[in-house]
């Protein structure tokens, strides 16, 4: 009698399993980590699977918000409302934030920068004016809130939610004299709740530019830092402690373009080359299981997509990317069948970002969070 289980069984039980332990599974044996899915295994297997399956399923289905600035008016921001079961356009909702400085030499409103949303908040930094606004967006009255810095220029603004003491934070980030001829970089924390600012005396791991990519994950907020074979670095809003990761290991890491995303609660990261001499355009996506951990970087896909896709801007369900194309239009794409859908909005060029946007009628956008 075989002690065996069938192959079906196998990939039954296999199936409920989270990404961390299939990750570790991989290991029993050839036909284990063929089946769960090896770096080089570039199909739909468990392992994607698992990682594509929502991690509260239970929790209602959020808000698609897409930023854009209007192509026949360029000081008009819009942000489309879309439905994240179908992405039919729900609504358009208008931003009126007080003018900014004038220059006639760039795009209106090409320096505000979406930082994050989370539990019916979002966060912009007007990274020019260095003004910092927390946004309720789907109130009938779309109300904001400026956030004075308490220390002038800051370069770097980071937004998430603290799950212990259930507060909205803002973490700032600014250069600071050492005595020397070189700077050292201070962290700022505001807190909804107080409606006040501390400094934190803490040493911030070196790597964070005005430039560089985020990503707001709820209690966490990243920064991509490409120095030094290159690295993430995080912030814990509870905690308030800053940590670092490593970037998944490639052949050509150092002559790839690295981007953060998000996919499902996890850190995404897609890797393209800098070569122009490519006539397709090679796109690799990895996965981070365990923040601090460099081997629970998996490979997701190895795509070529569309050369008219120039944009990555995030994940929908299913693995597929909102991206925007050569014409300044918002499309969907389809990275295991290599097929797109054009969403029909349109923008200036490279104004496009999207969000997932939980609605709260519990957040007191001037007094903090009630009964969240």
């Amino acid at each position: 009698m075989s002690t065996s289980l069938p192959a079906d069984v196998v990939v039954e039980i296999l199936s409920r399993l989270p990404p961390k332990s299939l990750l570790r599974f991989r290991c029993v044996s050839k036909t284990w980590l063929a089946l769960i899915g090896s770096h080089d295994f570039f199909s739909r297997n468990l392992l994607n699977d698992s990682i594509l399956t929502p991690q509260n399923s239970s929790q209602p289905l959020p808000l698609i918000l897409v930023k854009a600035t209007d192509k026949s008016d360029a000081e008009k921001l819009v942000f489309y409302s879309l439905s994240y079961d179908t992405l039919d356009c729900v609504s358009q909702i208008p931003m009126n934030l007080p003018p900014g400085p004038v220059d006639f030499l760039i795009r209106p409103n090409f320096y505000l920068k979406l930082v994050g949303s989370c539990n019916g908040l979002l966060c912009l930094y007007n990274f020019r004016s260095r003004d910092v606004y927390l946004w309720k967006p789907t109130t009938p009255s779309a109300e904001f809130k400026a956030i004075p810095p308490l220390s002038p220029h800051p370069f770097s603004v980071g937004f998430g939610f603290d799950p212990k003491s259930g507060d909205f934070k803002v973490v700032s980030l600014r250069y600071v004299a050492d005595g020397t001829e070189t700077s050292t970089l201070a962290a700022e924390v505001y807190s909804m709740s107080r409606g006040s600012w501390k400094r934190l005396d803490l040493r911030v791991p070196y790597g964070i530019f005005a430039h560089s990519q985020t990503l707001a994950l709820g209690g966490v907020f990243l920064w991509l830092a490409e120095q030094n074979n290159g690295q993430i670095i995080s912030f814990d809003f509870s905690d308030e402690v800053f940590r670092t990761t490593t970037l998944p290991y490639t052949r050509d890491a150092l002559g790839s373009y690295h981007q953060l995303m998000e996919l499902n609660g996890y850190v995404a990261m897609a890797l393209f080359p800098l070569s122009f001499t490519n006539i397709k355009m090679s796109l690799e996506i990895w996965v981070l299981l365990e923040f601090g951990v460099k081997e629970s970087w998996i490979r997701f896909v190895s795509i070529e997509p569309p050369m008219d896709l120039e944009r990555r801007l995030g994940f929908w369900k299913n693995g597929k990317l909102f991206m925007e194309n050569s014409e300044g239009q918002l499309v969907l794409y389809d990275p295991f069948t290599q097929t797109k859908k054009n969403l029909q909005i349109e923008g200036l060029k490279e104004s496009f970002e999207v969000v997932l946007y939980t609605q709260s009628s519990s957040v007191a956008i001037n007094g903090g969070v009630d009964n969240l």
